[in-house]
C-alpha cells in the first residue's frame, strides 16, 4: 500500500509539472551550465545583463543561482534573501535569461545544506549522545554554511517531514510567480554534520525492525561494536535513518518541486542512505567530480598542493551511481558538479579541464555544471568577486578566451549523449547493508561521501573490486540497489528489463556479507525461474537484521540454499556464454561509454592514458559502416568494419564512433603517419615592450622576473619548408605549452591551441616555402596574483570564510615560486 501511494503521488506530481511547463525549448541542456554564485545577492540589473551576455557569448546553456556571503564594501547593495528587492533581481534575471536563450536553476536556499531563518529549534537538525552513560538529545547547532544575507539560520532536520513542509512553504510564493526559463530547484550534497536523531526515530525503528531500540542504549553508547548482534543493531538503526531520509525528505523534495511545476535536481552523495535510491528519486540526479586526478597523459599537470589523503581522488564509480540510477529509471539527464578544486586558485590550466570532462562523460554524465562562475560586477577590478572553492569559469578567468571552444566541444558530445540511451549489458548489485554493518560505534552515522571517505564504502570493498575489474575488462555495467531490483521486469528471453527500456543479460552480486530476506528470496525466485543471477566469490553470509523472527531466519536459509550453484570465482566465461559484450579497447587503456542509436550504436571513446596512440580496436555493437567524429575539431573519417576498426587517438584526445548506413567518402584508410620536426630561425619573444632573442623556445616567465606577471607573450620566428614538407604539414604540434596559444601563420589567424595534445590543424594553402609564424601564448594568472599579494593589493575582502587556498588555509600567493609561462621544447608537423 505504501509503495502504491508513493507511485500515485509520483505520477500525479509529474502530471502537474508537465501541465505547468512554459517553454522548455528556450534553452539548451547540451551546452554546459555553471554554478553562478551571488555574493551577498548584491546583484544589479546592469551587472546581471553584463554577466549573462558574457556567458551567452562563451557558449553556456544556463546558470544555477546560489546566493552566498558577500564582499566587503558592497553592503549597500546586499539584498536579503527572498525579500522584495531580491525577488525583483531574480525576476529580472529570468527576463534577461529568456531574452538570451539561457536556462536558470536555483538552490532551494542559500549556501548549503538546507536551512535558514524559517527553521526553529523544533525543525532543526538533532543528535543523540551519551553523557555519563545517560542517553540525551540535543541540537547539532549547525548553521547554513556560506549563507547569504537573510539566509542565515539553523540547518533543517532532514529526517522530519514536517520540517521540510515548513521549509518548503517559505518558497511557495516565489515559485508560484516564477516562470520559464527557471527550470530546476536544487539540493546540494548532504553535509549535515552530526545529525543522527529525530523525534520519530524510536517509533519508526519499532515499526521497521520489530523491537525497541531504547532497550539497547548499552549498544548505542559503545565506542565500537563488539559482536555480530551489536553490529546488527547498529545496522538496523542506520537502515531506519535511511528510510526516514528517503520518506521524509528525498521523496517529498522531488514531489513538492514537481507540484510547483519545476524539475528537481539533487546531489545524493554524503547522505546516510543508499545513494542509488536517492539519485533515482530526482528528475536530474547530480554527481560530483571534486579535486585532481593524476591522468597518465603526457603534459597533464596535477597541483602538488592538492591533498588527496584528505580529499581523495575522483572515481568514475561515484559518477556511475548517479548515471546508473538514471539509466534504470529512465531519467534523460545526469548532471555533475564538475572541476571543483581542480587546482589552486589562478593556477588551473584549461588543458586540465578537458580530461576531467571526458572522465565525467565516460561515467555516464550528460549535463555538465561547471563549479563555477561567480557573479562579478563589471566595475570591480580584476580578479573581481570569486568563490573560495571553485575553478573559475567566469569572464575574469585567464582561460576565458578559450571557453567558446571548450563549450562547443561539450555541446557536441552532450548532444549525442543526451539523444541516446546508455547500452549496458550487466547489472552489479550495490550491497548497502555491508556498509551499515561496518565500523559501528557511538554516534556513528554512515554518510557516503565522495572524498577520502569513499575509500571505506566504495573503493576498498568487494563492490569496489568487482566494479573496477569489470570496468577495466571492458564490460558496460550499471549498479542496482535492493529497491531498484523490485522494479525489474523479467522477459521471456531470460533477461532483465527496466521500465525505461534497458535490457540486461545478467545480474551479478559481489561478495556481499549481509542481505535481507526479501532480496534473497527475490534472487532465489529468479534463479528457480532460470534467470541469470550469479554471486561473485561467495553467497551472502548473514541475514541483515537483529529483529528477524524465527520464520524469517528459516526463509533466509532456504533461499540461500537455493542459490548454492550460482557462485562464480571468475565471471568472464559465464558472461561470454550469456552474450555480455566486452570491449577490448579497455585493455589498451581507452575509456568508453556505449549508447544505443537507431542505426545501431555510438561510442564516446577517450584516451586518458599513455598506452595507446593508434591501432585497431574492436567495436562489439557496430556491425557495418562507421563514422569517427572528433567533437573538438569537428572533423570526420569513415570506415567499414571487418573484425576490427582502425583508430588514431593520442593521449588526451576523444572521439565519437557511430554506426552509419552509408559512407559518404570513398577514402576509408588513412595514410601512414609522418612526423616532421622543423628548425625555426630568427626566434624572438616579445613581452610588452621587451623583446628577447632566443636560440630555442623558453618560458618567458624565467627570462626576467620583472616580466613574470605578464599574462601573455608573443613568440615570432621564420620557418623554411620544402615542397614535400608543405604537402605533409597538416597538423602543427607544440611539445610544451603553458597554458594556451593563438597561432598566426603568414598574417592569417589559424586558431587556438588549448587542450592536450597541443596541436592545431593547418588549413590547406596556408604554408609556403618561407613562413612567418607568430604564437601568442596566454599563461595562467598565478604570477599576476603573486605580485598583487607581494604589493599588498587588497582583493581578498569577503565575509565568512573570505578566501582560502586548496588546503583551506588563508590564501597568500606572495611566497609562491614563479609559475612557468610560455612555451619550450620543440615544434613539429604531422600529415594527420
Amino acid at each position: 500500500m505504501k509503495r502504491f501511494f508513493l507511485l500515485l503521488l509520483f505520477f500525479a506530481s509529474r502530471f502537474i509539472a508537465a501541465g505547468s511547463s512554459d517553454d522548455p525549448a528556450v534553452f539548451s541542456t547540451a551546452k554546459p551550465w555553471a554554478y553562478w554564485w551571488w555574493p551577498g545577492s548584491a546583484v544589479t540589473e546592469k551587472g546581471i545583463t553584463h554577466n549573462l551576455e558574457n556567458f551567452k557569448k562563451a557558449g553556456f546553456g544556463g546558470l544555477h543561482i546560489i546566493p552566498i556571503y558577500g564582499a566587503k564594501g558592497s553592503e549597500s547593495l546586499f539584498q536579503n534573501y527572498l525579500s522584495p528587492g531580491w525577488q525583483a533581481k531574480f525576476f529580472f534575471t529570468l527576463k534577461e535569461a529568456k531574452r538570451l536563450g539561457l536556462g536558470i536553476d536555483m538552490t532551494m536556499g542559500t549556501g548549503w545544506p538546507l536551512g535558514g531563518p524559517s527553521i526553529t529549534e523544533k525543525e532543526a537538525a538533532k543528535k543523540y549522545q551519551f553523557k555519563a552513560g545517560v542517553f540525551s538529545t540535543d541540537l547539532t547547532g549547525q548553521k547554513v554554511k556560506r549563507a547569504a544575507p537573510g539566509g542565515e539560520g539553523l540547518v533543517m532536520d532532514h529526517f522530519d517531514m514536517k520540517a521540510f513542509a515548513k521549509y518548503s512553504h517559505t518558497f511557495a510564493p516565489l515559485l508560484k510567480k516564477a516562470h520559464s526559463p527557471l527550470r530546476a530547484i536544487y539540493n546540494d550534497s548532504y553535509e549535515v554534520y552530526g545529525g543522527n536523531y529525530t523525534p520519530e526515530l524510536f517509533p519508526a525503528f519499532q515499526r521497521l525492525n520489530g523491537y525497541d531500540l531504547r532497550k539497547h542504549f548499552d549498544v548505542l553508547s559503545k565506542k565500537k561494536a563488539e559482536s555480530e548482534e551489536e553490529n546488527q543493531i547498529f545496522a538496523d538503526y542506520h537502515r531506519t535513518i535511511s528510510t526516514l531520509l528517503q520518506r521524509n525528505f528525498v521523496l517529498p523534495f522531488d514531489h513538492w518541486i514537481n507540484s510547483m511545476g519545476f524539475t528537481s535536481r539533487n546531489q545524493a552523495h554524503g547522505s546516510p542512505g543508499n545513494l542509488l535510491d536517492i539519485y533515482a528519486a530526482a528528475d536530474i540526479p547530480e554527481a560530483e567530480f571534486f579535486g585532481s586526478k593524476p591522468f597518465d597523459i603526457p603534459g597533464y599537470r596535477v597541483d602538488p598542493e592538492y591533498d588527496s589523503t584528505t580529499f581523495g581522488i575522483p572515481d568514475i564509480r561515484a559518477l556511475k551511481l548517479a548515471s546508473s540510477a538514471a539509466n534504470l529509471t529512465g531519467k534523460k539527464l545526469v548532471s555533475a558538479e564538475t572541476a571543483t578544486w581542480l587546482g589552486n586558485h589562478f593556477k588551473v590550466s584549461i588543458a586540465q579541464v578537458k580530461p576531467v570532462l571526458d572522465q565525467v562523460f565516460v561515467g555516464g554524465v550528460n549535463h555538465v555544471f561547471f563549479h563555477g562562475a561567480t557573479y562579478s560586477p563589471p566595475e570591480i577590478a580584476w580578479p573581481g568577486w570569486l568563490f573560495y572553492a571553485s575553478t573559475n569559469f567566469n569572464p575574469q578567468s585567464h582561460f576565458w578566451e578559450a571557453m567558446p571552444a571548450l563549450n562547443k566541444y561539450i555541446e557536441n558530445v552532450q548532444t549525442m549523449l543526451q539523444a541516446n540511451p546508455t547500452d549496458s549489458d550487466a547489472l552489479l548489485y550495490f550491497p548497502m547493508e555491508d556498509v551499515w554493518h561496518e565500523n559501528n560505534g557511538s554516534g556513528k552515522l554512515h554518510t557516503l561521501e565522495l572524498h577520502a571517505n569513499s575509500r571505506v564504502w566504495l573503493k576498498n570493498t568487494s563492490f569496489g573490486k568487482w566494479s573496477e575489474l569489470l570496468q577495466n575488462k571492458g564490460f558496460s555495467v550499471d549498479y542496482i540497489s535492493d529497491d531498484l531490483l523490485t522494479d525489474l521486469v523479467l522477459t521471456p528471453t531470460k533477461t532483465f528489463k527496466t521500465k525505461s527500456g534497458g535490457n540486461y543479460k545478467v545480474l551479478l552480486i559481489p561478495a556481499a556479507h549481509y542481505v535481507s530476506v526479501e532480496t534473497l528470496e527475490l534472487l532465489a525466485k529468479w534463479v528457480k525461474q532460470g534467470y541469470p543471477v550469479y554471486f561473485l566469490e561467495h553467497l551472502p553470509l548473514h541475514l541483515n537484521t537483529n529483529g528477524a523472527t524465527k520464520e524469517a531466519k528459516e526463509r533466509w536459509e532456504n533461499a540461500r540454499h537455493a542459490l548454492l550453484m550460482r557462485v562464480l570465482s571468475d565471471p568472464a566465461d559465464q558472461l561470454a556464454r550469456l552474450g555480455v559484450s566486452t570491449e577490448s579497447m579497455s585493455t589498451k587503456g581507452l575509456s568508453f561509454l556505449r549508447k544505443k542509436t537507431p542505426a545501431g550504436a555510438a561510442y564516446f571513446v577517450t584516451n586518458l592514458q599513455s598506452k595507446f596512440s593508434e591501432g585497431s580496436i574492436s567495436l562489439k555493437k557496430i556491425a557495418g559502416n562507421y563514422e569517427v567524429w572528433d567533437p573538438l575539431t569537428d572533423t570526420k573519417s569513415y570506415g567499414k568494419k571487418g573484425s576490427e576498426a582502425w583508430l588514431s587517438l593520442a593521449p588526451g584526445q576523444s572521439v565519437i564512433i557511430k554506426s552509419i548506413a552509408k559512407i559518404p567518402s570513398a577514402s576509408l584508410i588513412a595514410a601512414a603517419k609522418i612526423t616532421m620536426e622543423v628548425a625555426p630561425h630568427n626566434l624572438q619573444v616579445s613581452v610588452g615592450s621587451r623583446v628577447f632573442d632566443l636560440s630555442d623556445f623558453a618560458y618567458y616567465t624565467h627570462l626576467d622576473t620583472s616580466i613574470a606577471d605578464s599574462p601573455s607573450a608573443r613568440y615570432r620566428f621564420n620557418l623554411n619548408l620544402t615542397a614535400d614538407q608543405i604537402a605533409n604539414a597538416k597538423v602543427l604540434h607544440l611539445t610544451d605549452l603553458r597554458d594556451m596559444a593563438k597561432v598566426r601563420i603568414n598574417g592569417k589567424e589559424i586558431g587556438m591551441i588549448w587542450s592536450l595534445p597541443f596541436q592545431l590543424a593547418i588549413p590547406s594553402g596556408t604554408l609556403q616555402e618561407q613562413n612567418q609564424i607568430e604564437i601568442e601564448v596566454i599563461s595562467n594568472s598565478a604570477n599576476r596574483i603573486r605580485k598583487m599579494d607581494q604589493q599588498g593589493v587588497v582583493w581578498k575582502n569577503f565575509y565568512e570564510i573570505n578566501f582560502v587556498d586548496i588546503r583551506y588555509k588563508p590564501f597568500d600567493a606572495s611566497k609562491w615560486a614563479i609559475e612557468d609561462g610560455g612555451m619550450k621544447g620543440k615544434i613539429y608537423f604531422t600529415n594527420r
